[in-house]
């Protein structure tokens, strides 16, 4: 049939151009939809995945809060040091208890597992089948054929004598609570060779997706139900892996673009319905808008979330704008979400590390000068035993208002768990660096009420700054924790770095570590220095003194290794040593007819040790040797730490027979009445007041009082740091019961003091007119 009319002809063909016009256009629009949705529903996928693998790493920081807690407890290290399995075994109950963990473990030192949670006597009958690490603190491992989330730390007593795990099991419970957090459907499955071992999710199993060969995304039908799947591989490992399936319903991220798709059909329809009167009008009206659309379809697929997406009209095609408009809008902010929590603290709200390594390294590519700052709580670790995590997280909050508006534009101020406040200073130099941390000191300390309880906040800061050349992200952060380190509570309370505390930072750690080994290297070894008695000039006791000469870094001064070992507790294990290196050397000079009294000195800490009278009854009955053949010695200053333990020490001591000696008496703050109560027969008077002994010097003066104060008292009294025949001469007019020093002799080892005894017998003995 011919059409003869032209305007049926035109009206036919502009109807037939707008109806290919609105299907290419109705086709763009679905395809870029549909690719869209799924592009969002893989996002939300993904999005999902970040917050399964953040829950992961907060429940593993939970666990390693709890953990590192109990690895620093004093009473659980010192158990763990003595090796008392009840102690640790209700340590390990209760912590675990107290936190929900399924899982508690305790290894030795060796990496047995000693103790068990699990188990019903609590021993550490579990079979650990692999063990991988999954983040920066923690581990996934196959205990006993099953998936666990397992967080372990150090036990330092003070250096590594075994290590406390938490786990938590990858189970059902957690899988279901993973759902209702992410939205997202969750399964765990455990194989090995292939074989799968165990798996539990919130969808039954189907064969093929949860294989182990099944890739790590695509799609999934599980009841015939189209499903997005990720899968995540916590663990593969001799044989054993561990996957962890997130599934998304396809259907349900592609149903809220059904409305959009029936409003294009239906604007397609209209369009042919009215396009006989309107052709002209539709086919400008409806060209360009429908265009504009299915350009932002594609750019929001493209991922441009910055042009908005507005018609200025109330018909179908403005309401679809809306609904693409609000649907950039939600992606948009669904992405800032994201890209803010990779970068902010979540407790304060605070930059994290992360921030802070970035505005350093943009620091650095400026080349402009500043400084960092790491503010610490000295009082963190008192409140964590004493409140709990949760208060004093509240604590750290309050203290982040506290500062949170006080620095300036230029300036980032952080939050980084475990160490503390840092704040990166631009363009400043060192001393406006330090009036800005000094005031922010100010604002962080002080007087705070929670909960009811009143604290006084102390914080410190270590400082570090630097020139427009030589600043590094990972550098300054380590200088500025050791600059942290050097500080102090009152005038010091904010430290400096100074380059030169590298070097004596690292050879501090070196002999924390080393020290541990020393006896075993052979590296300690004793020296014994004379007594010579004044009276009779003979010499029938000596003072044992240690001496370490490291390996590499050749000898180590008493003063500084001696110190270290008390700082770090390895005093207690250098004293063993001593003890029985001593007890060894009497029993050698007692079979050669050699009847010498040996002194050695002991430290606060073993006095505060109530075990330790019996430790050395112990050694002594093992080599048969008699108390009287032992004396000790200790200082003014340890006897003040903690007076009335020092004091219990002491009176068992003497009652066992041991010599007691207060040493370097004159240094300290002890008061007569002390001295008094003190069950000691010899005072040592400190060799600064005996090395420049003269007639009528104040140290004379000093050392002629000390001398008749202690014989009125019942005391003996030994003066050290004698060095020439006038003060010995001196201090025998005086009435000095005994003398050391190197006039006399040197500390020398063992064999040399025989063979210096034997040649000087007569040496020292007074003569007819003295």
């Amino acid at each position: 049939m011919v059409i003869e009319r032209l305007r049926t002809r035109l009206i036919l063909l502009l109807v037939g151009l707008l109806a290919l016009v609105l299907i290419a256009v109705f086709v763009a629009v679905y395809s870029a939809t549909n690719s869209s949705a799924e592009r969002q529903a893989r996002q939300q996928l993904q999005v999902g995945a970040n917050v399964f693998s953040r829950l992961l790493e907060l429940r593993a920081q939970e666990l390693g809060s709890a953990t590192q807690v109990l690895a620093a407890d004093f009473g659980f290290r010192e158990a763990v040091a003595s090796g008392d399995l009840p102690t640790i075994r209700s340590a390990l109950f209760n912590q675990a208890r107290r936190i929900g963990a399924d899982e508690a473990l305790f290894f030795d030192a060796r990496g047995d597992i000693q103790v068990s949670s699990r188990t019903v006597d609590g021993s550490g009958q579990v079979e650990i089948s692999a063990l991988q690490p999954l983040g920066d603190n923690s581990l996934v491992a196959v205990i006993d054929g099953q998936p666990f989330l397992l967080v372990d730390a150090v036990v330092m007593a003070p250096l590594a004598v075994g290590q406390v795990a938490m786990a938590f099991g990858l189970d059902q419970a957690l899988t279901e609570e993973m759902r209702t957090l992410t939205g997202l459907e969750v399964s765990f499955v455990t194989s090995r060779q292939g074989s799968m071992l165990n798996r539990v999710g919130t969808l039954p199993a189907a064969d093929g997706v949860e294989a182990a060969e099944a890739p790590d995304s695509g799609l999934a039908e599980v009841d015939r139900e189209v499903y997005l799947a990720t899968r995540i591989t916590l663990l593969e490992q001799e044989g054993f892996r561990i996957k962890a399936q997130l599934l998304s319903p396809l259907e349900d991220a592609l149903a809220i673009f059904d409305i959009l798709k029936r409003e294009l059909v239906l604007i397609t329809l209209i369009a042919l319905a009215v396009s006989s009167l309107a052709a002209y009008v539709m086919a400008g009206s409806l060209s360009r808008p429908v265009s504009a659309l299915a350009d932002a379809a594609r750019r929001i697929g493209q991922g441009d979330y910055g042009s908005t997406v507005k018609l200025k009209r109330s018909d179908e095609l403005g309401r679809l704008a809306e609904s693409i408009d609000t649907m950039r809008q939600d992606i948009a902010e669904r992405e800032q979400q994201i890209a803010h929590n990779a970068f902010h603290d979540p407790l304060t709200g605070l930059a994290n590390l992360a921030k802070v390594r970035e505005r350093l390294a943009d620091t650095a590519r400026g080349g402009s000068r500043g400084a960092l700052v790491l503010f610490y709580l000295a009082d963190a670790e008192d409140l964590l035993k004493a409140y709990g995590q949760t208060f004093y997280g509240d604590i750290i909050s309050a203290c982040a208002d506290r500062i949170r508006d006080t620095t300036g534009a230029a300036s980032l101020l952080a939050f980084h768990p475990g160490q503390g406040f840092l704040l990166v200073l631009g363009a400043v130099n060192r001393d406006e660096a330090m009036i800005a941390t000094d005031q922010l000191v100010s604002a962080l300390s002080g007087k705070m009420e929670h909960q009811g309880v009143k604290l006084n906040l102390q914080w410190l800061a270590g400082l570090v700054a630097w020139s427009e050349s030589d600043q590094n992200a990972d550098e300054l952060l380590r200088q500025v924790a050791i600059a942290a380190g050097d500080a102090r509570p009152g005038p010091e309370r904010i430290s400096l770095y100074q380059a030169e505390r590298d070097q004596d930072y690292m050879r501090r750690l070196r002999l924390i570590r080393d020290i541990h080994f020393a006896a075993q290297k052979r590296e300690l070894s004793v020296v014994y220095q004379p007594k010579l008695d004044i009276a009779t000039g003979e010499v029938r006791q000596v003072e044992a003194l240690m001496r370490w000469h490291h390996s590499e870094l050749g000898f180590i001064g008493p003063d500084e290794f001696i110190t270290l070992a008390e700082q770090t507790g390895s005093i207690h294990k250098l004293t063993q040593w001593i003890l029985m290196a001593i007890a060894s050397q009497i029993g050698i000079w007692t079979e050669k007819g050699l009847h010498l009294q040996v002194a050695m000195n002991i430290s606060a800490l073993d006095l505060e040790n109530e075990r330790f009278p019996d430790q050395i009854r112990m050694i002594l009955e093992a080599q048969e040797i008699s108390p009287r053949m032992l004396a000790f010695e200790v200082t003014e200053s340890a006897l003040m730490i903690n007076p009335e333990r020092s004091l219990r020490s002491l009176e068992r001591l003497r009652s066992m027979g041991f010599s007691l000696a207060v040493d370097d008496y004159g240094t300290g703050y002890s008061s007569l009445a002390m001295l008094k109560s003190l069950p000691v027969q010899d005072l040592k008077i400190d060799k600064s007041f005996v090395l420049q002994l003269a007639e009528g010097s104040e140290d004379a003066v000093i050392v002629k009082s000390t001398i008749e104060l202690a014989h009125n008292m019942g005391l003996k009294v030994i003066a050290e740091g004698v060095e020439n025949a006038v003060s010995l001469e001196w201090l025998r007019a005086l009435g000095c019961d005994t003398a050391q020093g190197y006039f006399i002799s040197r500390p020398i080892a063992a064999l040399d003091l025989e063979a210096w005894l034997a040649s000087n017998r007569t040496t020292y003995k007074p003569t007819e007119d003295s």
